[in-house]
């Protein structure tokens, strides 16, 4: 028994410093990502324009749907993505998700609204002004962020409407490590949105700044902000398996065991396709004692992640050991 436990413990040990996930070069890698454009009747739109660009490098792609809406790009690796989806005589969609390259993405559903782009909020084209959208979208993408961020302050004050471009600001500060202005941006941001009448506010755009704010902080190691923004970004939307997968993450830091494994199980219930959120929560059944549980999360991950995943590697290790342990 004590052989057999030490084994595990040692187990656990490279566990903990094991990376899950060998972060593939500026974001390529064999990932794929696929999905389906709709309007709001539930009918595909074709030819519709979508971008993959990542959050932390250059690295983007691009696709078109096609007559059934559908579309799909490869070459993906582990990051952070903020998808864009364009088509004349529909408003612009976009939202932000992490992305494997290695396991299994989701298959999204974007749905867009009739309209011409609104970039004010205000139901009114402002198509002059998108070309300085665009070359600001470009800086950013390239990583210019300071250039980035004096053409969104030119466009909000040249349209005071514009104010949702806040959050790319904001974007722009924590790009440049000015984390406090950024925060300062995104509460002017949610001031903006609460003034509206609330049939007029986008909820989920709501919870993207508080979780936008929770990463400020998450950035700077201050957990307890973080986890304060986190939470009530979940609160409002619980369709993105990223917002309570940190919150456990902060929980799990803070000796939070409990309450981990319940947001744990939050990512899971947005998206129950990734392997990494299972094994996590293996982990915190193995901090509950309950080697039962840890075994069901690391037997979804083998079921989950490639035969040749890091994780899935592991994830059998950890199986035969803790099924040897009465």
């Amino acid at each position: 028994m004590k052989r057999v436990l030490a084994v595990f413990l040692t187990l656990i040990m490279v566990a903990l410093f094991l990376p899950i996930e060998v972060r593939s070069q500026e974001g390529r890698g064999q990932g794929r990502l696929s999905g389906i454009v709709v309007d709001e009747a539930d009918q595909p739109i074709s030819e519709a324009k979508i971008k993959i660009q990542y959050i932390e490098y250059t690295y983007q792609l691009e696709a078109v749907s096609n007559n059934k809406g559908q579309w799909s790009v490869f070459g993906l690796g582990k990051g952070n993505v903020n998808i864009t989806v364009e088509k004349e005589g529909f408003a612009p969609a976009s939202l932000q998700i992490p992305v494997s390259g290695l396991n299994k993405n989701p298959v999204l559903k974007i749905v867009l609204k009739k309209g011409s782009a609104d970039l004010s909020g205000t139901g009114e084209s402002i198509d002059s002004l998108k070309p300085i959208l665009a070359q600001a979208n470009e800086l950013f993408d390239q990583g210019q962020y300071q250039s980035a961020l004096a053409l969104y302050q030119e466009l909000m004050k040249k349209d005071p409407r514009l104010y949702m471009l806040k959050l790319n600001t904001g974007n722009c500060y924590i790009e440049l490590k000015e984390y406090d202005q950024a925060v300062t941006e995104y509460l002017k941001l949610l001031d903006e949105i609460n003034a509206q009448p609330p049939e007029k506010r986008d909820n989920k755009l709501i919870a993207q700044v508080y979780a936008a704010i929770g990463d400020c902080y998450l950035r700077q190691d201050k957990l307890d902000e973080a986890e304060s923004y986190f939470l009530k970004s979940v609160e409002i939307d619980q369709s993105d398996p990223a917002i309570p997968f940190n919150i456990a993450e902060i929980m799990m830091n803070a000796g939070k065991t409990d309450e981990a494994i319940k947001y744990y199980e939050l990512s899971i219930k947005a998206d129950p396709s990734r392997p990494k959120t299972y094994m996590k929560l293996g982990y915190a059944w193995i901090n509950k004692g309950d080697t039962k549980k840890a075994i069901e999360c690391f037997n979804k991950v083998v079921e989950l992640a490639p035969a040749d995943d890091p994780d899935a590697t592991l994830a059998r290790e950890l199986i035969k050991h803790l099924s040897e342990i009465k």
